[in-house]
């Protein structure tokens, strides 16, 4: 039998799924993190996994990563040391940005320091003019001039990004090309390859952050690669894209700026999986791990997408699953500010020390610790035994450093801090729903992550959701996800002008050009026709407005008519984002976009066992909820079998997480082993109005 194996890579632990395709069995287990070199953990997980179950490397057919090194390296600043090539004239792209400050009120509001400092930051006399026709082109002593200062400065990593390359890339290919013959073994990033699109700022963001990161994830991916291959394993390395697609470890190292959300995406393909499943379309899914919570929503089956996004204030122009992340997790540390409020977060004790109640050295009160001493956690172990709880430890910290500061009993101070951080998170997740013109309460909250699930009917209340939905294995639900998403590639190209003077010839040859781009890629890489999909869009907007909507064409060949009815979606969505439309204004083309699929053959999701009806065997202890302890029943996840229902107070515990159900909650187990609970204060809302 042949199995896949899915990682990703957390703040705290290492998650790692693998798949029988054979019969759809999922094992799982968790080991913790390694960030100092996040390829031990993995290692670690994937040696974990197959010895535990007495399976050979040699035996694993498919192997997929979702990685934060690329994430964490913008975001601790421990990126290459870059410089950065452009025309003279634009060389404070990067400090001057957009006008928007980050706090309009605020005249000491700093933005962040850009990537590349300024003395790095080098003007090559040429240009290319609006119309995409080389003006100015450079000279053999502008090249010689820049390769001593490569030497000087002692360069890791070089980004070129030209003015108006977006519409003739001759310049940035030479240039890399001449560079190259010097430098054979320096990173080099042209804008033409990674962000062929109009708006200057954002096109040089992007490829700083890819130069910038470009050198430290070829060594990590190069490293697992040789790890991988060294323990047997004949597979090829696939990293997980912020898309929710799959490439390949050539592509990852190239284009690293695809992968910074990489790890999170996996988790809201699987939703996608979860809302085929349960027949529930629009889901809102939240994935609390140990440092943050990241959100995303998925409507009517299809997660939501974007090409505006920023990581740590810098834009990245790429698509990306549509998400907020926010620094809350299992290990966000509690702290009383200078006015004596109780804060939560941002930051975390991570994977290092850890909470207090993990013994292993945390001394900081964290929102484990809390849900530790509601009882919500076990106070044994966790990790099915593998992790001893320092209950007393968690008590003490909380007590010293919360409790007594606010006059508090160590209980009301341990729910106080799971109410500021539950607050945290929902004001995170309308980031995502209710600001972009979605309505909470037509949603089901699907919650994940090794916290996830401790925390969801709490948000669910907040948001008034129509239900929770928690996954067979949550805690591992980005690394099971990676392993039904399919290769993806993406193509753009800039095409400037309005819907009212279009020329459709051109437009239909941009298109055709990234389309042939894109059956090309996937056909180097073994995908056939049959097993290969193509869509199209185009990114609209009003004429003089910044920003634009992606909207689908649904067809390969644009008319008039395709257009129109592009026109009219984007009036639509417009209208459900900003709460206004101007269906009578005429509309610019900005880009045309292709997205390329290339076709993973799906394994069918395992199906529970029917069960006799019978009561399942249950432990109780006694669980915090509302200022009081209730008797909670505590059942084992493995034990649950297919329709069986129960009523809250209960803790649902497995491996990989721990589910908390509020008292006077009903839940049910579906066909696939997801828990279906009902949001009590939506259920009682809905009968006081049929009342």
């Amino acid at each position: 039998m042949k199995y896949r194996i899915g990682v990703d890579t957390g703040g705290t632990f290492t998650d790692v799924a693998l798949i029988a395709e054979g019969t759809g069995d999922i094992l799982v287990t968790k080991v913790p993190s390694t960030p100092h070199n996040s390829a031990i953990g993995v290692m670690d997980g994937v040696k974990q996994i197959l010895s535990e179950n007495e399976i050979s490397a040699d035996d694993v057919s498919f192997f997929t990563h979702g990685s934060t090194v690329a994430t964490n390296t913008l975001l601790e600043s421990k990126g290459a040391k870059t410089a950065l090539i452009t025309t003279r004239g634009f060389r404070d792209i990067l400090e001057i940005g957009r006008q928007t400050r980050p706090d309009l009120y605020n005249f000491r509001a700093r933005r962040p320091e850009p990537l590349i400092p300024r003395n790095l930051r080098w003007e090559i006399d040429e240009r290319i003019d609006a119309r995409g026709e080389i003006v100015k082109d450079f000279d053999r002593e502008d090249i010689d001039e820049l390769i001593d200062m490569v030497k000087e400065h002692e360069i890791e990593s070089l980004v070129i990004c030209l003015i108006n390359s977006f519409l003739n890339s001759d310049n940035e290919v030479k240039l890399k090309e001449m560079l190259k013959e010097e430098f054979p073994d320096l990173s080099i990033t042209i804008s033409a390859e990674i962000l062929p699109e109009i708006k200057e700022y954002e096109r040089t963001s992007t490829v700083a952050v890819n130069g910038y990161v470009m050198p430290k994830m070829n060594f990590y991916l190069r490293d697992l690669e040789n790890s991988l291959q060294d323990y047997g394993i004949k597979s090829d390395l696939y990293i997980m894209q912020s898309n929710g697609g799959i490439i390949t470890t050539d592509t990852a190292v190239e284009q690293p700026v695809r992968t910074v959300l990489s790890g999170p995406a996996g988790g809201v393909i699987s939703g996608t999986d979860v809302s085929s499943q349960t027949g529930i379309g629009n889901l809102i899914t939240i994935d609390m791990g140990g440092t943050s919570l990241d959100a995303a929503l998925i409507e009517t089956g299809e997660p939501q997408y974007t090409t505006n996004s920023r990581i740590n204030d810098f834009p990245i122009n790429v698509p990306m699953v549509e998400m907020h992340t926010i620094g809350s997790g299992g290990g966000s540390i509690a702290w009383i500010d200078s006015g004596g409020a109780l804060r939560v977060g941002p930051h975390s004790a991570g994977a290092d020390p850890g909470p207090v109640c993990y013994d292993r050295g945390g001394t900081e009160p964290t929102v484990s610790d809390a849900n530790a001493i509601l009882g919500r956690l076990n106070p044994d172990s966790i990790l099915g035994g593998k992790m001893k709880m320092n209950l007393e430890g968690a008590r003490k910290a909380v007590k010293e450093k919360i409790a007594e500061p606010l006059g508090l009993s160590v209980e009301e101070a341990a729910e106080g801090i799971l109410k500021v951080v539950n607050a945290n998170m929902v004001r995170g997740i309308r980031v995502i729903s209710v600001e972009k013109g979605h309505d909470t309460r037509d949603f089901s909250l699907l919650a994940f992550g090794g916290a996830g699930p401790l925390h969801a009917v709490d948000i669910a209340q907040e948001l008034e959701s129509k239900n929770v939905i928690v996954p067979p294995s949550p805690g591992i639900n980005c690394a099971t996800g990676m392993l039904i998403a399919d290769v993806r590639h993406d193509y753009v190209s800039s095409f400037i002008s309005t819907t009212t003077n279009t020329d459709y010839d051109k437009l239909n040859q941009s298109l055709k050009v990234l389309e042939d781009e894109a059956r090309a890629a996937l056909k180097r890489q073994g995908f056939d026709e049959d097993h290969t999909q193509i869509n199209h869009s185009i990114d609209l907007r009003y004429v003089g407005q910044a920003y634009d909507i992606n909207v689908a064409l649904g067809s390969a060949e644009v008319d008039a008519e395709t257009l129109k009815n592009a026109i009219r979606d984007f009036h639509d969505i417009h209208e459900k984002i900003y709460g206004f439309s101007r269906r009578e204004e005429s509309l610019e083309t900005v880009n045309v976009r292709v997205s390329s699929f290339g076709l993973i053959e799906k394994l069918e999701s395992k199906r529970l066992g029917e069960g006799s009806g019978a009561e399942v065997t249950h432990t109780t202890r006694d669980v915090y909820f509302d200022g009081e302890f209730h008797e909670a029943k505590i059942y084992q996840r493995s034990d649950l079998y297919m329709g069986y229902e129960f009523e809250g107070p209960a803790i649902i515990e497995q491996l990989d997480s721990t589910a908390v159900i509020r008292p006077g909650q009903n839940v049910r187990v579906d066909t696939f082993g997801n828990l279906i609970i009902e949001n009590t204060d939506t259920a009682h809302k809905e009968d006081d109005m049929d009342g």
